[in-house]
């Protein structure tokens, strides 16, 4: 009991119990106020990529633009919240700073989203963005920060993450590109681990923020390629 005691101090000097966005004292690492900040998205989305309508007022609109004329290979996507703050610094913490105990609150957004859209669907595994892996290093594996999100949400909500996917090309960062010059960035740069785990599965491709879609779109093509069933995407947030 002393040990465990000693241990708890410890931690809480290196990370003491506070908000990680406005820094007031929070076991839970994010108070209430800052939590009602968060502008969660509404239901007024495109059915098929979850882009948030402008014209609010036509609700007859079911598919946006954007999919009418796009090559998507995902079957739905939603996103927990708009990428604005708090979200954002809890965000770039977690991922640029490693604040990795911020990883829990992470996966609890995209438990709400899932829970939220959908839990009627059948979705047999949980997969995400893996980091770029040079298969000539025999062994090597790079865990990223949104496959540690992907194992929390799989506890969460009792579907299995079976990280079976591979980066094998280096790519810029996607942030620095604009539209089309994302989707030529990443193409050919993931493949399947094994195809057998996905033939006639539905999977669910969660990542930490949805800007154009190409990375999820491009693992989506890639494993319908290896004859998955339904793919959904499910993001953090969404850009403006």
């Amino acid at each position: 009991m002393a040990e465990t005691n000693l241990i708890e101090f410890f931690k809480d000097i290196i990370f003491p119990p506070i908000c990680s966005v406005c820094g007031k004292l929070e076991p839970a690492f994010l108070c209430d106020e800052c939590r009602s900040k968060i502008i969660v998205i509404d239901k007024n989305t495109c059915y098929h990529c979850g882009r948030p309508f402008i014209d609010k007022k036509n609700f007859d609109i079911k598919i946006c633009a954007l999919c009418k004329n796009d090559n998507y290979f995902f079957y739905k996507s939603r996103s927990f919240s708009f990428y604005k703050e708090p979200v954002v610094k809890i965000i770039q913490k977690y991922k640029y700073k490693k604040y990795y105990f911020l990883g829990r609150i992470l996966a609890d957004f995209l438990k709400q989203a899932y829970y939220k859209y959908f839990k009627s669907e059948r979705i047999d595994y949980i997969d995400t963005v893996p980091e770029y892996t040079d298969l000539r290093v025999k062994g090597l594996y790079n865990k990223n920060h949104m496959q540690a999100v992907a194992e929390e949400l799989s506890k969460l909500i009792n579907i299995p993450f079976i990280n079976n996917m591979v980066k094998i090309k280096r790519t810029l960062r996607q942030q620095e590109l604009d539209y089309y010059q994302r989707n030529t960035n990443i193409k050919g740069a993931f493949k399947v681990k094994n195809c057998l785990l996905v033939s006639g599965k539905n999977l669910l491709l969660i990542d930490d923020v949805w800007t154009t879609g190409s990375t999820l779109n491009e693992l989506s093509y890639v494993l319908k390629k290896s004859y998955a069933g339904k793919i959904y995407l499910l993001t953090i947030a969404r850009g403006i």
